[in-house]
């Protein structure tokens, strides 16, 4: 009878238990399964020109999808709008520069203006923000005119670090053919992430971007990818493969 009593106490423990265990495990397998938030997937965001009378509206759209990007700045522009560039570091998005007069034969004119330009817009950085940066990409992107030169004033003299793109949006050519671009980007995301390299998406901060922009953040959240941010303890990602 004892025997009899402790069978059928085990028997209940057993089917209270084993369904919720069940469950459980179910629950761990779909979320492996769906579990976009753990895919690991990275993409680089960076926009370029900024800051303009558009950038508070590119700033909504990244918050309305909470995401980040890195933005190379101009600095008189960041001295015009200094309510967006305050904006762009407090919302903690990546700060870059870009240069100050994006004109090619003057910042390409010696490797000591192309220097020059960078200080003076991490002066304008400071100026209107209290902060500075070491991440720089040079107008045009640094192929073929940021050589040997050029590069070895720049990274160690100044201590910054060379940052160029592989994935090029085209809005600056097809400002107004949206699914354009935004085929483009993709496209090119998902080649470069085949190859094994984390997406750096060049874009510019333009009317046109903020047509594409939604698009491309739709899907690429529901891809699973996060959205980071662009730092110094990065190796950069550049043309001529200079990791300094």
């Amino acid at each position: 009878m004892l025997h009899m009593k402790r069978w059928l106490i085990v028997t209940l423990i057993m089917a209270l238990f084993i369904p919720q265990a069940m469950t459980a495990d179910a629950k761990a397998a779909g979320n492996s399964k769906s579990g976009t938030s753990t895919s690991g997937k990275t993409v680089y965001l960076t926009f370029d020109d900024g800051p303009t009378a558009h950038t508070m509206d590119l700033l909504d759209i990244l918050d309305k999808y909470d995401a980040h990007a890195t933005f190379f700045m101009l600095g008189p522009h960041m001295e015009r709008y200094p309510a967006a560039t305050k904006r762009i570091v407090k919302e903690g998005n990546g700060l870059g520069l870009h240069g100050v007069t994006h004109v090619a034969s003057k910042f390409y004119h010696s490797p000591y203006s192309a220097y020059n330009e960078m200080v003076g817009a991490n002066n304008s950085l400071y100026k209107v923000t209290g902060q500075r940066t070491s991440l720089v990409r040079p107008p045009y992107g640094s192929k073929p005119y940021l050589k040997q030169n050029f590069r070895d004033v720049l990274l160690p003299v100044g201590g910054f670090h060379l940052w160029d793109w592989n994935v090029d949006s085209l809005d600056w050519k097809y400002k107004k053919d949206h699914q354009k671009v935004y085929q483009n980007i993709m496209r090119q995301i998902h080649s470069v992430e085949g190859r094994g390299q984390t997406p750096v998406v060049l874009m510019h901060d333009q009317p046109g971007t903020l047509k594409v922009l939604p698009l491309v953040l739709k899907e690429l959240k529901a891809e699973g990818y996060t959205f980071k941010v662009i730092n110094k303890q990065i190796k950069p990602v550049n043309f001529w493969n200079d990791e300094r």
